[in-house]
């Protein structure tokens, strides 16, 4: 009645449950090892001006962050919201929220960081061109703002929206070439 069981370990897959070799790595350790180490990518935080403009309310805080690797592909958008009301008057704490909030988002829609081995990944219909073109500033808008950019007066203005576009939504670019010519 009350003998000890022992149970075989269960993996994920179709491996043998028998010991393996000390010198043969198990597959899910391999898999594992994959996945540590340092990850270097760069977050960029912007006003989330199309969520300001769709939500039209006063008291909103609103961050898009924009995840992406150091040679500039991205690896996921998120978006923070919070908004300054009765119940929530905390200034510093709804803005630090919102921000937490779009890195969080960003992460979380990250497929998955770049493989470091080298080997192709499926792109399962999503390559890089494709989402560019569906989504990102196109490259007749980011030369016509880097030309309208390059008359601006004042020095900082202009780097900050010289390193903006890289990662300019079509949107985002449509709605700063307005704003620049007028």
């Amino acid at each position: 009645m009350n003998n000890p069981t022992t149970t075989r370990p269960r993996y994920q897959g179709n491996y043998p449950a028998t010991e393996q070799p000390r010198s043969q790595v198990h597959p899910i350790k391999a898999e594992i090892q994959k996945n540590i180490g340092d990850f270097t990518f760069v977050a960029r935080f912007e006003e989330d001006r199309e969520a300001i403009a769709a939500f039209k309310n006063e008291g909103l805080i609103a961050y898009r962050c924009i995840l992406s690797t150091p040679d500039g592909r991205t690896l996921g958008i998120g978006h923070g919201l919070n908004v300054l009301s009765g119940q929530n008057k905390w200034l510093t704490k709804s803005v630090k929220w919102a921000h937490s909030g779009a890195l969080i988002s960003a992460v979380t829609n990250a497929v998955k960081f770049p493989d470091l081995s080298g080997a192709p990944t499926p792109d399962f219909g999503l390559n890089r061109e494709g989402l560019e073109s569906e989504f990102m500033a196109t490259d007749k808008q980011k030369s016509y703002l880097t030309e309208l950019i390059g008359n601006m007066a004042d020095e900082d203005e202009r780097d900050d929206m010289m390193n903006e576009l890289g990662t300019m939504s079509k949107e985002r670019a449509s709605e700063l070439i307005q704003q620049l010519k007028s």
